[in-house]
Parts: C-alpha cells; sequence; structure tokens
C-alpha cells in the first residue's frame, strides 16, 4: 500500500473569527505541525497586514486559505467532522477529551479528510453549526479559567494531531557514534568504584565501622545516574588527583607534633584530619 501522509488529511475550519491577529497566529500553529489545510468561514475580519505578521513564515498557509460563507461547502467531503467547546450538554455529545477524540480519528482518517471546527472567539459554535458535527472536542484546563484564545486551542488541538498522526523526529545528537557517550560498561563502573573507595579510605571519610553501608549510597546514586564513560573517566581522573594530592602534601605527623620537617599542620575539627599550610613565605 502506498504511504499516505494522514497529516494531509486533517482540516482545520474557522468560522466568523473576528481577529486578524488569530487567524494569523493559527497559520503559524498549523505549519508548526504539519497541517496545511486552512478554511475560513465567514471571516469577521481583513487578512492584511496584521495576520501576515502574525503568520510569519506560514504566511503561505494564510495566502491560501479558502474563504466561503457556507459551513456545509467548508465541510464536504469529510469523513468525520468535531467541534470544539468546553461545554457538555444538547449539541455537545459525544463530547470528546483530546486524548479520547484522537482514538475517535484515527479509523476515519485513514479513508478522507477529519475537521476540526472552531468557532468565534468571544462564543464559540452556534447550535446550528454543531449540527454539522459528529461531536465536539474538549482541552481540559484548570475548572477556574477554561476560556483559551482561538490560536492556543488550534496549538494544542494541532500537537496532539501532529503526535498521533505525522511523524515527529527526534533532534539529530551531536555526540552520534562517539564511543565515549556509550553507557559505562560494568567493569569501568566498579573499577571507579574501587578508585574511589581507595581514595576515600585514604581521606580518612568512611567510617571504620561498617564503611560498606556508606559507600552504597554512592552505588545507588551511580546505579540512578547511569553514566557514559566519558563521565565516569572525568571521575576516575578527579579521584587521581585528589588521590596524587594526598600523596604528595598531606602526611599524618608522628605522635600528633604541630611541625615535622618544616612543614605546619593545622588540625581540623574530625579527628586525624589535617589541612595543608598556607606557603611559608621564603623571606
Amino acid at each position: 500500500m502506498a504511504y499516505i501522509n494522514l497529516l494531509n488529511n486533517l482540516k482545520i475550519v474557522l468560522v466568523e473569527t473576528q481577529g486578524a491577529m488569530n487567524i494569523g497566529s493559527v497559520c503559524r500553529a498549523m505549519k508548526n505541525f504539519g497541517l496545511n489545510d486552512l478554511t475560513l468561514v465567514r471571516p469577521a475580519c481583513a487578512l492584511g497586514l496584521e495576520a501576515e505578521k502574525m503568520a510569519l513564515s506560514a504566511k503561505d498557509l494564510l495566502e491560501k486559505a479558502k474563504i466561503t460563507d457556507s459551513l456545509p461547502d467548508a465541510l464536504m467531503g469529510s469523513t468525520l467532522v468535531l467541534g470544539t467547546s468546553n461545554r457538555r450538554g444538547d449539541y455537545h455529545e459525544p463530547n470528546y477529551t483530546l486524548k479520547e477524540a484522537i482514538e475517535v480519528i484515527r479509523k476515519p482518517i485513514l479513508d478522507g479528510p477529519v475537521t476540526i471546527l472552531f468557532g468565534r472567539e468571544d462564543w464559540g459554535l452556534s447550535k446550528e453549526e454543531l449540527k454539522f458535527c459528529q461531536g465536539t472536542i474538549r482541552i481540559q484546563t484548570h475548572p477556574s479559567f477554561s476560556s483559551m484564545n482561538l490560536s492556543q486551542a488550534v496549538l494544542l488541538i494541532a500537537y496532539e494531531l501532529f503526535n498521533a498522526f505525522g511523524s515527529p523526529k527526534p533532534l539529530d545528537n551531536p555526540h552520534e557514534g562517539d564511543p565515549y557517550q556509550n553507557s559505562a560498561s560494568f567493569e569501568e563502573i566498579n573499577r571507579l568504584f574501587t578508585h574511589i573507595s581507595t581514595v576515600l579510605e585514604r581521606c580518612e571519610f568512611l567510617p571504620k565501622s561498617n564503611p560498606d553501608a556508606l559507600f552504597q549510597v554512592l552505588r545507588s546514586f551511580f546505579a540512578r545516574s547511569q553514566p557514559k564513560k566519558r563521565e565516569t573517566n572525568i571521575l576516575m581522573g578527579i579521584f587521581s588527583n585528589i588521590d596524587g594530592f594526598m600523596k604528595k602534601y598531606v602526611r599524618k605527623p608522628k605522635d600528633d607534633s604541630p611541625e615535622e620537617c618544616g612543614i605546619h599542620w593545622k588540625k581540623v575539627t574530625h579527628p586525624h584530619r589535617y589541612k595543608v599550610p598556607p606557603k611559608i613565605s621564603d623571606n
């Protein structure tokens, strides 16, 4: 079977839209998510500079938008028509959440155009217009304020339609193919653990009583973070530098003497830990 771009089977119809800027913003929202079929029914504004400013790079959708005085003409050929409304009750049933509507659309979109119908900015669709719909879609919002801007509503619905029927692709990974971006192996993780443990023992960080219990906290941390090879290599280098610094400069003085080999040691709060003194002037 030949490939069908299902986004081409989706139509957006706006009824008596009052703001040119809204129409321009709708074009931009549609183009963001691959929709290209827009019909305007009795628009209550001129499609001039204001609409073009908001459409930006979607100006081509604005220019090719179909304009008609008849809603039935705008809906002609549709396999399914769904209105949009934040109300329920007569003329609005069946009423679907956006996610439910996506499932309702899945079958008819294979056979032909599915139309999503949007009403006026201030009061939506009339009963006469809702008679042409096989259901309505509501966008779930906070109950304290359910009214949405027209272009925002189109944007949210277009986003869900694109994810369901388009071909969203992830951004290219600039590090793809770099072996250091692969997950660290079991051996690399355990080599890092051994190295960290050795350094922490040397600086007397681990408690003498059951040191492994504290180290298990680090193991759990690394298990959650799932480090890459590059990250484990950096950590190996950091702890190697710390280890080298301690071997070169940090020595525990014998018998807690205050001075050894011309180097002064200052005790810190934890017993048996010492800070490197500031450099002694040669003068």
